[in-house]
């Protein structure tokens, strides 16, 4: 075999050399041009979609020419995909901050802006594996960014559904960027212009109030509804879009529920997170809605009358004790965690933050994750079956404020709620309340969000458990409970004791 590579080698050598010689004398080829992504015209919602647009790295390159927030999500394994579309049409602009009145009738058209933006999908390889069911996130971009902050909670939810997430990139701090204060700059554009620069939803720096973003949201869901041939979604087969968003995100949901969706009747149901400005989805607009509050958001003022509703025919409200709007886990350090969306992931778009100056230590450590897995559950199981959502018990409070007074055990852990292991059945402090300890760092104005978490020292787990297996014993009686009631799904409560099972207290 030794003679024979190098009989191979030598006439390798041979031949390259009269090749080489030609090279030489021969100008220099160019590169082959990348191929582009193809565009076509959809047949529902935006006028145009291009792609998918190929990333020419990996996630962390410093050329940022790759999706912006790719999730470290093993999406392989999954069966799964990420692709990423730029999609152009014109938008309806609708006002982005009606007053009480005028959320209780439908939006008046403003004119119209022309837009270029992103949509980001995850999604079953294989058609067959979709359920048909596709939920739309609100980019998040409190932090001058996008956040696809439904994914980080319920990505494993939406995979083992087979559900298609698509993260919507609608408002303009998201798409052009912020142009003051400490999270100015970090838009897709000024984030690769190599890859994001031909994206504007401000029709050139003219429309700067997000009156664009409404009808850009509703386009997306078109989108995926449609089946035209040139529609690079329509494989997919979806016929339920729900809207999800959190926070900032949520309140912008609250006006289109109240104004938009009684014109364009495109989403199926609505799930509302941790979204404490927005006011309640109003009775006459009839589409399924879940709002989920933490209790750092009802601290903050959700639960004053006028942000409240009662539970009705299309609307369920679930609180979550103990539980923090920025939890723990999206705060993590690991890499691959795809929860990580204000820890790891942000760190690998922007670099080593600076920290947060907090008074108290936390986040939150409860698992609120859980709680969502169960409400996408709750909302799908309402709209295609017609089975309503469990009644879930507030947060008693003392004063709505805000801040509001909560009742609290001796523990100072809030009571009422949805009360997952970490609260029911505690091994430390988590409530919903923090606050910067200094402003540093302009950003520790972000600790209001954090709640607090302290672990409980010896003598006090003594005075709450005889041993580690009857503390494990209690978290395994405490998901049987809450499985039950449907604030818990089977497969997240394993989990919670899985979790237990590795904890040894004494």
């Amino acid at each position: 075999m030794s003679g024979n590579r190098t009989q191979r080698r030598l006439r390798t050598t041979i031949l390259l050399a009269p090749l080489t010689l030609l090279l030489a004398a021969t100008p220099a080829l160019a590169a082959p041009a990348a191929k582009a992504p193809p565009t076509s015209a959809p047949g529902n919602g935006p006028a145009k979609i291009t792609g998918p647009i190929p990333s020419q790295g990996k996630p962390g390159d410093p050329a940022h020419d790759y999706v912006f927030y790719s999730t470290p999500y093993d999406l392989k394994k999954a069966g799964y995909e990420e692709e990423e579309f730029f999609m152009s049409g014109t938008a309806t602009r609708y006002n982005p901050n009606p007053t009480v009145d005028e959320q209780k009738q439908t939006a008046t058209p403003l004119g119209t802006t022309p837009y270029t933006t992103r949509i980001v999908v995850r999604r079953p390889v294989k058609p067959a594996m979709s359920a048909g069911v596709a939920v739309v996130d609100w980019q998040n971009v409190t932090a001058g960014h996008d956040i696809d902050t439904e994914w980080g909670t319920s990505a494993d939810y939406y995979v083992r559904n087979g559900w298609t997430w698509v993260g919507a990139s609608v408002q303009h701090v998201g798409v052009n960027g912020a142009t003051t204060g400490g999270t100015a700059g970090l838009g897709l554009t000024q984030w690769s212009p190599q890859r994001y620069g031909s994206l504007d939803v401000t029709n050139g720096g003219a429309v700067l109030d997000d009156s664009q973003s409404f009808d850009i949201y509703t386009q997306i869901a078109q989108l995926l509804k449609g089946r035209g041939k040139k529609n690079p979604l329509a494989d997919l087969g979806i016929d339920r879009v729900y809207a999800g968003g959190a926070s900032q995100s949520g309140r912008y949901l609250g006006v289109y529920y109240n104004t938009v969706q009684p014109l364009r009747h495109v989403y199926d149901g609505f799930l509302f997170a941790l979204s404490d400005s927005s006011l309640p989805p109003r009775e006459g607009v009839g589409t399924k809605a879940i709002r989920v509050y933490t209790e750092n958001d009802v601290y903050r003022g959700a639960g004053v009358p006028s942000k409240t509703a009662p539970d009705s025919d299309s609307l369920r409200t679930w609180e979550i004790a103990g539980a923090s709007h920025v939890p723990a886990y999206s705060t993590g350090t690991d890499p691959n965690d795809f929860r990580t969306t204000l820890g790891a992931i942000q760190s690998r778009e922007f670099g080593e933050q600076a920290p947060f100056a907090c008074a108290n230590p936390g986040p939150s450590q409860v698992e609120s994750w859980t709680v969502f897995h169960a409400a996408y559950d709750a909302l799908d199981k309402w709209v295609s079956r017609g089975i309503a959502p469990r009644r879930a018990a507030p947060l008693a409070l003392i004063n709505p404020g805000p801040p509001a007074d909560l009742a609290r055990d001796s523990l100072g852990l809030a009571q009422g709620g949805i009360r997952l292991p970490d609260v029911e059945v505690p091994t430390g402090l988590n409530d919903g309340i923090n606050s910067p300890a200094n402003l540093d760092n302009p950003l520790s104005s972000f600790c209001v969000l954090y709640g607090t978490h302290r672990d409980f020292d010896t003598e006090q787990l003594h005075s709450l458990y005889y041993s580690t297996a009857d503390y494990r014993q209690q978290v395994a009686d405490v998901v049987q409970r809450l499985e039950t009631q449907h604030f818990l799904l089977p497969e997240d409560g394993r989990t919670l004791i899985n979790q237990a099972a590795k904890r040894k207290l004494f």
